[in-house]
């Protein structure tokens, strides 16, 4: 065909009452009638290339990848079928209707019609969208299930539909079950009884929502042969038209959104699809949010209690499980402060095992052990109170940390221990001052001033101890007794 006919062609084709554009493949070129031009938003001229239609922004409704205008011709359309495309221009999307004719083997048309919509229509479900967006995007597992709810609800009248739900898939894969659904006024639920579904039970369905994400059907009974089982399962419904978009995060297809016309058959639109594709994603990303929400709690309770279990573990000594020397350094220097500011007593009480020596060499030091194991866990009984610690200090000697004690009830608390320990009744046959095992120990109790140091309190606990010691064991010494 050559130039002129091309021209007496499109003599004829440029003055139909719609948008038409005529391709060219051969020579790469296009014609625009006025009606597209004021579309596509085109200047007025003869001839158009490639480069002419850069401005124009067009997308799939269902991929929305972006389409040159080249694309639409050679891989979009088909040709004697009416399909859907976006124009985007001045921040809104107009939905085109697009119809492919062919002409000669390099010579197309293409006719483009506005698709007009409702305004009332739009607007409800701006705010619509708008509303589900806002629910969706803070949501908490404690409501989840309402907003799901009304997002099925939203969805399924908008799209006309008798019912919308959503389905999840099991972590293999290999089942699916109803976990919400709504349903119009007069229509049978059948959640209930949607529940583990094997893939198997509907392998077309499985394989196109695997594939494809989306099982379109208009018409139930025009299914072909080989979806005999989802036919059986739709009839069994009463379901004459459904429509099905796969919900997917990190790449992973977990489940899916759907409607169902149960009252009559309904041709889906793209704008349906493209609705219930919008909304699935947000209940996607709401899942999702929630699935994140679950891994930051499990992962931050893990570190919560791994914090504790080395706190513990750097604070507590190995062998008798009391506080370490660490852990009894930093609590005297928090009570000291802390007694300092409110003007109380603290007390501190040192403790000795008498000839402790004696008892590894002759008992052995794995019995040895356990008497400094029993030793310990009978101090930290005594510490009822907040603030009291039983750590050991070194060896065979224990600390005693008494927030808010004088030094008569210090003294009390010593007693105590002492009573303890031989109720405790270990055998020492090689004790110079007993046949059972007894302690010495040094009490010492102020009133700390600005200029107190926790090498004060140790210092006069330890002298008082020593006292103890050098006037005969298994006694009590205070402070007092080594001036």
């Amino acid at each position: 065909m050559d130039f002129k006919s091309v021209e007496y062609i499109w003599s004829t084709i440029k003055v139909i009452p719609f948008a038409v554009v005529l391709y060219d493949s051969q020579k790469q070129t296009y014609k625009v009638n006025s009606q597209a031009q004021s579309i596509f938003d085109l200047p007025s001229q003869n001839n158009f290339i490639e480069a002419d239609f850069k401005n124009v922004i067009l997308t799939s409704p269902e991929s929305k990848k972006h389409l040159k205008i080249n694309q639409l011709f050679e891989k979009y359309l088909v040709i004697n079928t009416s399909c859907h495309i976006l124009l985007h221009k001045n921040n809104t999307a107009l939905q085109l209707n697009a119809k492919l004719a062919q002409l000669s083997n390099n010579l197309h048309i293409a006719t483009f019609d506005v698709i007009k919509q409702s305004k009332d229509e739009q607007y409800n479900f701006d705010k619509i969208i708008s509303k589900i967006s806002t629910d969706l995007i803070d949501i908490q597992n404690d409501n989840i299930d309402s907003h799901i709810e009304f997002a099925l609800k939203a969805i399924g009248t908008v799209c006309h539909a008798d019912r919308s739900y959503l389905f999840k898939f099991s972590d293999d894969g290999k089942s699916m079950r109803n976990t919400h659904e709504w349903v119009n006024q007069g229509v049978k639920p059948f959640k209930d009884q949607l529940q583990n579904i094997p893939k198997d039970a509907l392998p077309y369905f499985f394989n196109l929502m695997n594939t494809t994400h989306i099982f379109k059907v208009n018409d139930v009974a025009a299914l072909p042969e080989k979806a005999i089982k989802e036919k059986q399962e739709f009839q069994l419904e009463q379901i004459q038209s459904v429509l099905c978009i796969g919900l997917r995060y990190d790449k992973e297809l977990i489940g899916f959104i759907g409607c169902d016309c149960v009252k009559q058959k309904r041709e889906w639109s793209d704008l349906d699809l493209i609705r219930l594709k919008l909304v699935g994603e947000m209940i996607a990303s709401a899942l999702k949010n929630i699935n994140y929400k679950h891994e930051l709690q499990y992962i931050q309770q893990q570190l919560i209690t791994a914090n504790l279990q080395l706190n513990e573990q750097v604070n507590t000594d190995g062998l008798t499980d009391i506080a370490n020397r660490r852990c009894f350094d930093d609590t005297l220097q928090n009570e000291l402060l802390r007694c300092t500011r409110h003007q109380q007593p603290i007390g501190l009480i040192m403790c000795d095992i008498d000839f402790f020596k004696s008892y590894n060499d002759n008992y052995g030091h794995q019995q040895g052990d356990e008497v400094l194991k029993s030793v310990a866990q009978a101090l930290k009984a005594m510490c009822k109170r907040q603030g009291d610690l039983a750590a050991r200090y070194g060896g065979e000697e224990f600390a005693i940390i008494l927030p808010a004690t004088d030094a008569v009830n210090s003294l009390k608390f010593a007693t105590l221990i002492q009573k303890k320990i031989e109720e405790l009744s270990i055998e020492h046959n090689y004790s110079s001052v007993s046949s059972k095992l007894t302690i010495s120990m040094g009490v010492y109790s102020l009133i700390p001033k600005q200029n107190t140091t926790a090498q004060n309190l140790i210092s006069g606990a330890d002298s008082a101890l020593y006292n103890a010691k050098e006037t005969g064991r298994n006694k009590i010494a205070n402070d007092s007794d080594c001036k």
